[in-house]
């Protein structure tokens, strides 16, 4: 698996590692949750526990096998909570 991560990833200061356990431990994952920005693919969320139990959201743009492209971390917002429920009745 190739994990990388953008320079917007840091922007919160959080951990990369909480990022990683975020998606591995995710509570939530939503395929294809919101337009590319570049016309690239569309990203995945992830909304998972960092290690002291902050709900973070994380984008990553996924390829097929196991290849993430980690752009977006931040503890969890409101609205993309709400979308997140929206988008699931």
């Amino acid at each position: 698996m190739a994990v990388t991560f953008s320079s917007s990833a840091d922007k919160h200061g959080i951990d990369r590692a909480d990022a990683l356990l975020a998606i591995r431990t995710r509570l939530v994952h939503v395929q294809k949750f919101d337009d590319a920005r570049d016309g690239g693919p569309r990203p995945d969320l992830f909304i998972g526990r960092a290690s002291d139990g902050t709900m973070l959201e994380v984008m990553a743009v996924v390829t097929p096998p196991r290849d993430l492209f980690i752009f977006h971390v931040m503890p969890l917002r409101r609205k993309t909570w709400d979308r997140v429920k929206g988008s699931r009745g």
